[in-house]
């Protein structure tokens, strides 16, 4: 089952998709440190940790690497990192829209 979950994302498309949205996170991060602490570090630190897990499951697999373990696989699952970038992402975007106006 784990293997069909990490075939479904071995398509050329998903791994330029992680790519990017792991090089938008990053972009997110850096272009606006302080936002990002206080919308993801203020009330549970945790969450920061979770979103740079999750923007490093995606550089991973972006980049084209090869996992054969079962374990690491399990680790670095790329739905994983999808379900963990894009409503971080959408939630910033949502945030930094509201602070301009």
């Amino acid at each position: 089952m784990l293997n069909s979950f990490y075939q479904f994302t071995r398509k050329g498309w998903l791994k330029a998709l992680s790519f990017i949205l792991a090089g938008a996170m990053f972009i997110a991060i850096l272009g606006n440190s302080s936002a990002f602490a206080q919308l993801f570090g203020g009330h549970i630190p945790y969450l920061a940790i979770v979103v740079f897990y999750g923007m490093a499951i995606l550089w991973i697999h972006g980049i084209g690497f090869e996992i054969r373990s079962a374990v690491w696989k399990l680790i670095f699952l790329p739905i994983l990192g999808y379900a963990i970038v894009v409503p971080a992402l959408s939630r910033g975007y949502e945030i930094n829209k509201r602070s301009d106006l």
